[in-house]
C-alpha cells in the first residue's frame, strides 16, 4: 500500500512541475506574440523608366542616369494602419544599378483599402551587366518583417550587345552651304568659294575637321584640302574661304565641291564621332534641243493602302512639247511589298499630240506586311516620234509614290514638285516649287533640305540648302527655288534631287530620320537622235492571280511583244533569272525563238517553285519577290545587222502561312481570396521560321485582383519550339473575376497578329484555419488559457487523488470485516454488518446471550 501511494505522489509531483515550467513559457510567448495579426505581402504592380528630365526611355545604356518609378501594393496591410510615408522604410539593395537612388515614397491608397504606393529611385545608373533591380520595404510602426522585392528592367541594354545606333542624344543636324563671289564658272578663272557650316542642334561639335573634294574641272589653288575648325558651338555657324581655279576646258554642266565633315559630340553616354557630307554645286556655262518631253506623275488621293488591301492608282503622262508621239508602251515595276492582282504590268496608250495628256488606272494590292510606309511604282514609257525623215524611239521614266496605312512612329515625308507647263529654255530662269508633305502623325523637326541638280541646270543665287523648323503631322510646307538652264541642256528632262534630314520624338528621345525624292524640270534639248531600235518587252504575265505560298509550285505565263511596227527581230534568246526565291521545275531557264514579226506577240509558260529562304539580315521572308527576264536578239538596221539586249523584272508575291498555335488557358481548380493562383497557356511554333516580338498581357480586368506582371515580353520563339506562358494572380474579393489574356506577335511575314482568350473564374472566401498541420497556431491556442485556471486544475486533480486513496483504504477494511464477521471500528455503518441465518423464530439473540452461550 505504501509503495502505491509513493508512486502516485511521485507522478503528481512531476505533473505539477511540468505545469509550473510550461505555463510561464506559454504565457511569455503569448505576451510576445503580434496581437495585430498583420501579415505583409508586397507585390510589384508596375514600373516605368525615365531620364532625369522625366522623358520615358525605351532603352537604358550602361552608365546612363535614370529614374525608376515602381508601383507596389501590400494586400496584407490596410492604408489606415500606416500613418504616412515617413513610417515606410525603403532601401535599395546590391543589384545591376549603382547608387542608392534616394528612395521617395508616395502613398496612393486611402482608409481601409490595401496599402498602395509609388516608390521613386532617382539618378541610378545601369552597370551594363544583368537587368535586376532589388530593394526592401519595412514599416516602422508595425511588427512585421521587411519585404525584399526585385524586378527585371527589360529596357536595359547589355553593354556587349548594345546596338550601334542606340544613342540617347540624336546626331547633330548640320546645314552645309557654299557660295561663290560670282554667278557662274568660266574657263581659266580664279575665284573665292566660301563654305558655311551651321550647327542646328544644341550639341557642341568638338575637333571638327573638313575635307574638300572638287570635281575634275576645278581645283584648290593652295593645294590644301583639309581644314581644322576646332569647336562649333550649338546653334552656331563657322565659315571659311578657299580659292579655286577652273581649267581651260570646262564642261557645260554642273560642277561641285564635296564637303566631308568629321567631329566628336557627347551622345549622353560617351564622346562619339559624327560625320556629315554635302556637295556644293558650282554651275558652269553650258549648251539647246528639240524632242518630245513626257512628264510622268501620279494623281494623288487621300486613300491609303492597308496590309493585304487593294486600291486603284492613276498614272498621268503629259506631253509638254509640240511634237506628237506614237506607239506608246508603258511598263510598270512595283516595289517589293505591292503587286498587280491581275498580273498585268504592261499597257499601250493611244497616240498623243503635243501639249496633251493620257491617264492610266491600275489596280494594286499589298502583299502581306508592308516593308515600309511609302511604296512606289516605277514607270517606264517607250514611244516613237518623227524627226525629219526618220522615226525615232525614245524612253521616259518616272516613279509614282503609294502611301500605305501601316503605323510608324517616324514621320512620313513625301517630296514632290508643283509642275507647270513652262519649259525651261537654254540660258533662261524659272521658279520651281518643292512640296514636302508629312503624311504621318509625328511632327518632323529641324528639317534640312539639300538640292542636287542634274548636269544642265543650276541655282543662279548659289543656294542649294534650306532649313525648316518643323512640319506637323498631315501638313505640308513648300520651298520655292530659282533654277537656270545651261545654254545647251544635255537632255530635255532635268531633275532636282531632294534629300531631307530631320529629327522626331520616338517616345524614347529625339532620333534622326531621312527622306529623299526627285523633282523633274523640263528643258529644251536639240541632241541628235539615234536610228529606230525594235524593243522586245513582256507585255503581260500571270502567276495565277493570288499570292504564292512558300514551298509550293505554280505556273508562270509570259507574253513577249515586239514593239516595232516595221522591223522583225530574230535569233531571240530569253533567259529567266529566278534568284534565290524561285527555281525552275523540270525545265531550263533559257529559251530560243527563231523570229518575232513586227508588232507580234508570243507566249511562254513554265513551272516555277517558290522557295522558303531566310537570309541573314533579310527583313521580310514574304512579300513581292522578283524574277528577271533578259532578252538578247538581232535585227536589220538598214544595210547592217545589229544586236540589242533588254531586261525586265516581274513581281510575284510570296507569303508564309501562320503556324503558331496557342491552346486554351488552363484554369486552377480552386481560387480563393488572398491566395496566389496560376493560369497557363501552352504554345507551339509549327512553322519553319521564328515568331517575333511575342507579348502576353492581361487586359479588361473586371474585379479586384493583383498580378506581379500584367505584361510579359517573351521575345522571339524559334521554329519547332513549344512551352507555356504563365500568369500568377491574387484575387482580393470573392465573386466572379474576369479578364482577357491577349497574345500579340509578328508572324513569319512580319505581319502583326493578335489572339485573345477571355477568362472567367469564381473566387471563394479563404477557408478557415485548420488546427492540424499548422504549428504556428499552437501558441495562440495555449495563450488563451490563463495561468490561474491551470493552477486551479492542478489543485482539483490533487483533491481527487486524495479521495481515491481514502476509498482504497475503506475497501481494504471491508475485506477484513468479512473475514471476522464484525467490525470493531466505531465509525463502521450498520449496513456493513454481516447477516446470519434465522434460527430463533425470527428473533435475533441479544449480544449478551450469545456471548454467554459461547462461553
Amino acid at each position: 500500500m505504501k509503495s502505491t501511494l509513493q508512486k502516485l505522489r511521485y507522478i503528481m509531483a512531476m505533473l505539477l512541475a511540468v505545469i509550473l515550467i510550461v505555463s510561464p513559457l506559454t504565457t511569455a510567448a503569448a505576451l510576445g506574440a503580434d496581437a495585430t495579426g498583420i501579415k505583409s505581402n508586397l507585390v510589384i504592380t508596375g514600373y516605368k523608366v525615365t531620364d532625369t528630365s522625366g522623358n520615358i526611355l525605351s532603352s537604358v545604356p550602361s552608365g546612363y542616369p535614370v529614374n525608376l518609378e515602381i508601383t507596389v501594393k501590400n494586400p496584407g496591410i490596410k492604408s489606415s494602419e500606416v500613418s504616412g510615408s515617413a513610417d515606410i522604410d525603403v532601401s535599395k539593395l546590391v543589384d545591376s544599378f549603382s547608387g542608392d537612388g534616394s528612395p521617395a515614397v508616395t502613398i496612393t491608397s486611402q482608409s481601409d483599402a490595401p496599402l498602395a504606393m509609388t516608390i521613386k529611385f532617382s539618378n541610378v545608373k545601369y552597370t551594363g551587366s544583368g537587368k535586376t533591380f532589388k530593394f526592401m520595404v519595412g514599416y516602422k510602426t508595425l511588427s512585421v518583417d521587411y519585404d525584399i522585392a526585385d524586378l527585371s528592367i527589360t529596357e536595359c541594354v547589355d553593354q556587349e550587345n548594345k546596338p550601334a545606333d542606340n544613342k540617347v542624344n540624336p546626331t547633330p543636324t548640320l546645314l552645309i552651304t557654299g557660295s561663290l563671289n560670282r554667278d557662274t564658272l568660266k574657263p581659266d578663272q580664279l575665284m573665292d568659294l566660301t563654305i558655311n557650316i551651321e550647327n542646328l542642334s544644341n550639341s557642341n561639335l568638338q575637333d571638327a575637321v573638313v575635307s574638300l573634294s572638287p570635281s575634275e574641272s576645278i581645283y584648290l589653288v593652295a593645294g590644301k584640302t583639309t581644314f581644322f575648325l576646332d569647336t562649333i558651338g550649338g546653334k552656331q555657324t563657322r565659315s571659311f574661304t578657299v580659292k579655286i581655279q577652273t581649267g581651260s576646258e570646262l564642261p557645260p554642266a554642273s560642277q561641285s565641291v564635296g564637303v566631308d565633315l568629321k567631329y566628336n559630340y557627347d551622345n549622353g553616354n560617351a564622346l562619339v564621332q559624327g560625320t556629315a557630307s554635302e556637295r556644293v554645286n558650282l554651275i558652269s556655262e553650258a549648251d539647246e534641243s528639240s524632242e518630245p518631253i513626257l512628264f510622268i506623275s501620279g494623281v494623288q488621293t487621300d486613300e491609303v493602302l492597308k496590309s493585304n488591301g487593294e486600291r486603284d492608282v492613276t498614272i498621268q503622262i503629259v506631253n509638254m512639247s509640240d511634237k506628237a508621239v506614237s506607239k506608246i508602251n508603258v511598263v510598270l515595276t512595283p516595289s517589293d511589298s505591292i503587286y498587280f492582282p491581275n498580273g498585268k504590268d504592261s499597257f499601250f496608250l493611244p497616240n498623243m499630240k503635243g501639249h496633251s495628256e493620257e491617264r492610266l488606272t491600275v489596280r494594286i494590292k499589298a502583299a502581306g506586311a508592308l516593308t515600309s510606309t511609302l511604296q512606289s511604282i516605277g514607270v517606264e514609257v517607250k514611244y516613237s516620234y518623227t524627226s525629219g525623215s526618220s522615226i525615232i524611239q525614245d524612253t521616259a521614266t518616272g516613279k509614282v509614290a503609294i502611301v500605305t496605312a501601316d503605323k510608324s512612329p517616324a514621320p512620313i515625308l513625301f517630296i514632290s514638285g508643283i509642275q507647270t507647263k513652262d519649259i525651261l529654255k537654254g540660258g533662261e530662269e524659272k521658279e520651281v516649287t518643292l512640296q514636302i508633305t508629312n503624311m504621318g502623325e509625328t511632327t518632323a523637326s529641324d528639317i534640312t533640305v539639300s538640292l542636287n541638280p542634274s548636269d544642265s541646270i543650276y541655282f543662279p543665287e548659289g543656294k542649294n540648302s534650306f532649313f525648316l523648323k518643323s512640319i506637323k503631322g498631315y501638313t505640308e510646307e513648300s520651298i520655292t527655288v530659282k533654277v537656270k538652264a545651261a545654254s545647251e541642256p544635255s537632255s530635255s528632262l532635268q531633275t532636282l534631287g531632294v534629300d531631307a534630314s530631320y529629327s522626331y520624338d520616338s517616345g524614347g528621345g529625339m532620333v534622326p530620320g531621312t527622306a529623299s525624292g526627285k523633282v523633274a524640270v523640263v528643258t529644251e534639248s536639240h541632241k541628235e537622235a539615234d536610228a529606230s531600235v525594235p524593243y522586245l518587252i513582256v507585255s503581260n504575265y500571270s502567276y495565277g492571280g493570288a499570292p504564292v505560298a512558300a514551298n509550293t509550285a505554280f505556273k508562270l505565263s509570259m507574253d513577249f511583244y515586239n514593239t516595232s511596227s516595221n522591223l522583225n527581230i530574230e535569233n531571240i534568246v530569253v533567259t529567266l533569272e529566278t534568284g534565290e526565291n524561285f527555281s525552275v521545275a523540270s525545265s531550263s531557264n533559257t529559251f530560243y525563238y527563231e523570229s518575232l514579226g513586227a508588232g507580234q506577240t508570243l507566249t511562254q509558260a513554265l513551272d516555277l517553285q517558290a522557295l522558303l529562304v531566310a537570309n541573314a539580315g533579310q527583313t521580310s521572308i514574304s512579300g513581292a519577290k522578283t524574277v528577271e527576264v533578259s532578252f538578247k536578239y538581232e535585227y536589220n538596221a538598214g544595210s547592217k545587222r545589229a544586236t540589242n539586249t533588254m531586261s525586265e523584272k516581274l513581281s510575284i508575291p510570296i507569303y508564309l502561312p501562320d503556324r503558331f498555335e496557342l491552346a486554351q488557358p488552363q484554369l486552377p481548380d480552386f481560387v480563393s481570396v488572398g491566395q496566389e493562383s496560376v493560369i497557363t497557356l501552352s504554345y507551339v511554333n509549327k512553322g519553319k521560321n521564328p515568331i517575333s516580338n511575342v507579348e502576353a498581357a492581361i487586359e479588361d480586368i473586371a474585379g479586384e485582383m493583383e498580378t506581379p506582371a500584367k505584361v510579359q515580353q517573351l521575345g522571339n520563339i524559334e521554329a519547332g519550339k513549344s512551352s507555356t506562358i504563365g500568369f500568377a494572380f491574387i484575387p482580393l474579393q470573392p465573386g466572379e473575376l474576369s479578364f482577357t489574356i491577349k497574345i500579340t506577335y509578328e508572324d513569319a511575314n512580319l505581319e502583326p497578329v493578335i489572339k485573345e482568350f477571355p477568362v472567367l473564374v469564381s473566387v471563394f472566401d479563404a477557408p478557415p484555419p485548420m488546427d492540424i498541420g499548422m504549428p504556428e497556431m499552437y501558441p495562440e491556442q495555449e495563450s488563451k488559457i490563463p495561468l490561474p485556471w491551470l493552477i486551479g486544475a492542478a489543485i482539483v486533480l490533487l483533491a481527487g487523488t486524495g479521495i481515491a486513496v481514502r476509498r482504497i483504504k475503506k475497501a481494504r477494511a471491508q475485506k477484513k470485516i468479512s473475514a471476522i464477521d464484525f467490525s470493531w471500528e466505531e465509525d463502521a455503518p450498520a449496513q456493513d454488518l454481516p447477516l446470519t441465518e434465522d434460527k430463533t423464530d425470527g428473533s435475533l439473540p441479544s449480544t449478551d446471550e450469545s456471548s454467554k452461550s459461547e462461553v
